[in-house]
């Protein structure tokens, strides 16, 4: 059951971040990442005015599942930490 799990978390990943991959004008405006602790809904469309696409993209393609998750903890907290806004706890973006 957990390898199955685990395999789901993957797949998602892999299909969220090769959907993110083609950043353009047809990004889907909203993200949902499956995980343990609840499902993190990212909000692609407000994050596009904010920063430039490699910034997120380049640091989390082609590396494996734990290490993505953990380029998605620094990206986002040490950023919503530097812009004084945005969830930088657990509970703010993981979500039952």
């Amino acid at each position: 059951m957990k390898k199955l799990f685990a395999l789901l978390i993957a797949v998602s990943l892999v299909s969220a971040v090769a959907t993110l991959v083609i950043a353009d004008s047809n990004a889907p405006a909203e993200i949902q990442y499956p995980t343990k602790l609840g499902t993190i809904t990212f909000n692609h469309l407000s994050h596009e005015s904010r920063t430039d696409c490699a910034s997120c993209h380049s640091a989390v393609q082609g590396i494996e599942d734990k290490q993505r998750k953990d380029a998605f903890h620094g990206l986002c907290i040490s950023c919503h930490k530097e812009q004084q806004q945005g969830p930088t706890s657990c509970k703010d973006c993981h979500v039952k």
